[in-house]
C-alpha cells in the first residue's frame, strides 16, 4: 500500500508506447471506482511525457553545450475507461477504432493505447465480441491485473477462467501479451497470480518507497459499546484537525456513526460524509475529490475506501471492529500517511473471537504472516460455466491453446448432453449452442442467482443459490448497497425473491437443521492420535425458523418458525472421527459431548480467516454425538459454497497451526462458560446450544500437544 507498485506497470507500458505507437496495453481492475482514480493518475503522467522540457545544459553555466530537448514522435493519447458506466455511444466509438479498416476515425481518436476495464465488462463485452476488437487483440502488448488480492473465492475462481478466455482469444490473433499482477501483501501473492492467469510469475516483494512512521493503538471497551467509542474518538480527532477516517464492517454501522456523531459535534456537519457503495459513481467521486482538497476533514467509511482510490493524505485511521484479516487491516491502515507524515492507527474491538484474540496478543498482529488469497480454478462448476463460454469466443478443439479438453473430457461430454455445447462432425471440436452462454453467468456467484426485486418488480441485487435460503427467507432481513430489506416471498422454481423495504434497528438469523453425507474421500493425513480426511460432501440445509436480534447487543427480540424446502448442494470439505479413547476419557471427566464437539467447530471456524482471505460466513459446519455412518462422534467443516472455494483445502494444509489458533483463542478468553469472543457464533443455526467451552479445549489440547 502506498509503495508506487503503479509505477512497475506504467513506466514499461509507456515505454512500449513511444517505441510502437500500435501498442496496446489493457488495465484491469476490481472495481469501477479504482479504474477512474487510475485513469485519472495515468493520463496526468501521459500528459508529462507529452509536455515539452527545456534543453539540456551538459556543462552547466554560461558555456554550456546545449541539447534539444528530447521529444517523442507520436504524442501519448488518453486511456479510456471501458466499463457499465461508459456510454454506449462512447463504447461504440473505441470499438469501432479498433476494426480493421475504419482506424481513421476522426470524431474519435482512433485508436487509444491504453483501455481501463473490470473484470464483468471483460465477461460480457470484451471477451465474446472479440472480432469487434481485431486491432486491440492483434496489438495487445501489456495485460495488468491489480489488486489481485480481491480475487479470492467464488469471484476470483471465475475471474481465473475469464482471463484463462482471454488468453485463448490473444493467442488466436497472434498476440502474446505479458502479464503483471500487482496486490497488497498476502502470504501467497506468486501462487495466486498464477493460479489466476494460468502462467508462471516471478515475485517482487521488497518495497523501497519511504514511509512515515505508523503508530498502532488497540483499544478494548469494557463498558461502552465499540460504536459510541468510535463516534467518541472521531469527534477527538475532528476537533484537533486531523484528517480521520474511519471503516466499519456494516453500512448500518457506517450510517449510524455519521450520525451520532454530526448530533453530538453539529459544527462539523459539512465537514465529515458516509461513503459505502449505495452510493451512485458521482457521489463517490464528489466525496473522493473533497477528501483529496482537504475540504473534507473525516469520513465513515465501509471497506469500500480500502482500496487504492487517492484519497489524499489523511492522519488517522479509526478501525471499528477488525477488519476481518491482517492483510484487509493493513490495507485499510495504508490510507493515512501516505505523504509521509506518521500516522495513527485505532483498532476498537468488538466482541468478536478474533478481535479478542489481537487484544489479548497484540504481538500477534504484528509477527503473524499474512493471509493467503485462495480460489479454485479446477472447481467443475465453475468450469462448466466458463467451457460454453469459450467455446462460443473460439471453438474448443482437441490441443486447445489453454483448456486440456482431453482432461476435460467429462465435463464436455456432460455440457453436450445438456444442450450447451455440440460436438463437430469430425470429432475433437465443440462448439457453444448459444451466441450468448454469457449471460447466463454470473462471476460474483456459483450457479445462476436468485433475482432480488421489490413490490414493483424493480431489480435490487442477486444471490447465490447457497446462501439464499438462510439469508432471504420469508421474514428475513436482507442488506443491500446500506438499505434494509424485510423479504415477502421467496419464489424458488422462478428463483426471485420480493421484499420491501424498512428502516428497523434489528437483524434476522436462521434457526437451521442441516445434515451431511460422504460422496468422496480425497486424502487424509495423520496428526498426533488424530486422523483428518479431506474430499467431497453432499449437505443437506433446512431452515427451520429464525430469531430477531438487536442490532447492537445481539439480544434475541423474537423468534419465529418456518416451513422451507431442503436445499441440496456438493462441496468440498474434511472431517474428524473422534475414537472410542478420546470419547470415553471426555465423558470420565464429565464434558458434554455434544456440546464440546460444537464448541470445536465454533471456534475453529473463527480462526480460519487468520490462514486464508475470508469471510466466517464462507465456511460451513456440523458435529455430531454419533454420526450414523460412523457409528462414533464426526466433526464436519465444509466450503459454504456449491462445488467449492478451496478453503477447506487450505485448512488442510495448515491443521496444526489452525487448531493451536482456536485453542489460544479459548483458553485465554475470560469468560467462564463462552461467549462471542471465544465460541459463540452470532449466526449459529442452533442458537448456540448446546456449548461445552472446556469440553472443546480438551479435544484441541489433546490434538495439539
Amino acid at each position: 500500500t502506498a509503495s508506487g507498485k503503479s509505477l512497475i506497470y506504467n513506466i514499461p507500458v509507456i515505454e512500449s508506447i513511444i517505441e510502437n505507437p500500435e501498442a496496446i496495453a489493457l488495465y484491469i481492475f476490481p472495481l469501477k471506482g479504482l479504474e477512474q482514480d487510475q485513469v485519472k493518475n495515468l493520463n496526468e503522467l501521459f500528459h508529462k511525457v507529452n509536455a515539452p522540457r527545456p534543453p539540456l545544459n551538459l556543462r552547466g553555466g554560461e558555456g554550456g553545450v546545449m541539447l534539444p530537448s528530447p521529444r517523442i514522435k507520436t504524442p501519448l493519447k488518453p486511456a479510456e475507461v471501458y466499463d457499465g458506466d461508459t456510454t454506449s455511444y462512447r463504447r461504440g466509438k473505441i470499438r469501432k477504432a479498433f476494426q480493421s479498416g475504419i482506424a481513421g476515425e476522426t470524431e474519435f481518436p482512433p485508436r487509444v493505447n491504453v483501455i481501463f476495464t473490470n473484470p464483468d465488462m471483460l465477461h460480457l463485452a470484451i471477451n465474446p465480441f472479440h472480432i469487434k476488437w481485431e486491432g486491440f487483440f492483434k496489438n495487445l502488448k501489456y495485460v495488468v491485473v491489480d489488486e489481485i488480492h480481491t480475487y479470492r473465492g467464488v469471484f476470483g475462481s471465475n475471474v481465473s477462467h475469464v482471463l484463462r478466455r482471454l488468453r485463448r482469444i490473444c493467442n488466436y490473433w497472434g498476440s502474446n501479451p505479458q502479464f503483471i499482477a500487482c496486490s497488497a501483501t498476502i502470504a501467497n501473492p506468486k501462487s495466486l497470480a498464477e493460479e489466476l492467469i494460468g502462467l508462471p510469475f516471478k515475485a517482487v516483494t521488497e518495497s523501497g518507497a519511504p514511509q512515515g512512521g505508523k503508530h498502532f493503538m488497540f483499544i478494548n471497551p469494557s463498558h461502552e459499546s465499540p460504536y459510541t467509542e468510535a463516534t467518541a474518538l472521531f469527534i477527538k480527532c475532528l476537533e484537533a484537525g486531523l484528517k480521520t477516517i474511519v471503516f466499519t464492517k456494516a453500512r448500518k454501522i457506517t450510517e449510524l456513526i455519521y450520525k451520532w456523531t454530526v448530533d453530538r459535534a453539529p459544527q462539523f456537519a459539512e465537514k465529515i460524509s458516509p461513503y459505502r457503495a449505495g452510493f451512485l459513481p458521482k457521489e463517490r467521486r464528489e466525496i473522493e475529490q473533497k477528501l483529496f482538497s482537504g475540504e473534507l476533514l473525516g469520513v465513515v467509511s465501509t471497506s469500500a475506501l480500502e482500496l487504492g482510490v487517492d484519497i489524499g493524505g489523511l492522519d488517522v485511521c479509526i478501525l471499528a471492529g477488525y477488519p476481518g484479516s491482517i492483510s484487509s487491516t493493513w490495507q485499510r491502515a495504508g490510507r493515512v500517511g501516505r505523504e509521509g507524515q506518521e500516522s495513527l492507527i485505532m483498532m476498537i474491538a468488538i466482541q468478536d473471537a478474533l478481535d479478542q484474540y489481537f487484544m489479548r496478543h497484540p504481538e500477534a498482529f504484528f509477527e503473524k504472516s499474512h493471509e493467503a488469497g485462495v480460489i479454485d480454478p479446477q472447481n467443475k462448476n465453475i468450469i462448466k460455466k466458463h467451457l460454453p463460454c469459450a467455446a462460443s469466443e473460439i471453438y474448443l478443439k482437441a490441443g486447445d491453446s489453454v483448456y486440456d479438453t482431453e482432461k476435460l473430457r467429462p465435463l464436455i461430454e456432460e455440457l453436450v448432453q445438456e444442450g450447451m455445447l455440440n460436438p463437430g462432425k469430425r470429432g475433437g471440436i465443440w462448439f457453444s449452442r448459444s451466441r450468448t452462454p454469457h449471460r447466463e453467468v454470473e462471476i460474483r456467484a456459483i450457479g445462476k442467482p436468485f433475482d432480488i426485486v421489490d413490490e414493483s418488480g424493480r431489480h435490487i441485487g442477486d444471490l447465490s443459490g447457497t446462501r439464499i435460503s438462510r439469508e432471504a427467507f420469508p421474514g428475513a432481513i436482507y442488506l443491500h448497497r446500506g438499505r434494509q430489506y424485510r423479504v415477502s416471498e421467496l419464489l424458488i422454481e422462478e428463483r426471485k425473491v420480493i421484499c420491501k423495504e424498512v428502516d428497523v434497528l434489528y437483524y434476522t438469523q436462521a434457526r437451521t437443521k442441516d445434515e451431511t453425507e460422504i460422496i468422496k474421500q480425497i486424502e487424509t493425513r495423520d496428526m498426533r492420535n488424530l486422523t483428518i480426511f479431506r474430499g467431497m460432501l453432499r449437505m443437506k440445509n433446512r431452515v427451520t425458523g429464525y430469531d430477531r436480534k438487536n442490532i447492537f447487543d445481539r439480544t434475541r427480540l423474537s423468534r419465529h418458525d418456518l416451513d422451507m424446502p431442503e436445499y441440496i448442494f456438493d462441496t468440498e470439505g474434511l472431517w474428524l472421527r473422534i475414537d472410542k479413547d478420546t470419547d470415553n476419557d471426555m465423558k470420565a471427566l464429565g464434558y458434554d459431548l455434544a456440546g464440546s464437539l460444537h464448541a470445536f467447530e465454533h471456534a475453529s471456524i473463527a480462526c480460519m480467516p487468520l490462514f486464508a482471505l475470508c469471510d466466517k460466513g464462507d465456511i460451513g459446519g456440523l458435529s455430531y454425538p454419533f454420526y450414523p455412518a460412523f457409528k462414533e462422534p464426526a466433526i464436519f467443516i465444509y466450503d459454504g459454497y456449491e462445488g467449492g472455494i478451496g478453503l477447506t483445502k487450505r485448512a488442510f494444509d495448515v491443521m496444526d497451526e489452525w487448531f493451536k489458533a482456536a485453542l489460544t483463542v479459548i483458553s485465554e478468553c475470560p469468560c467462564e462458560e463462552g461467549c462471542p469472543s471465544c465460541i459463540q457464533d452470532p449466526q449459529c443455526g442452533s442458537g448456540n446450544q448446546p456449548l461445552d467451552k472446556e469440553g472443546a479445549k480438551f479435544l484441541l489440547e489433546r490434538w495439539t500437544r
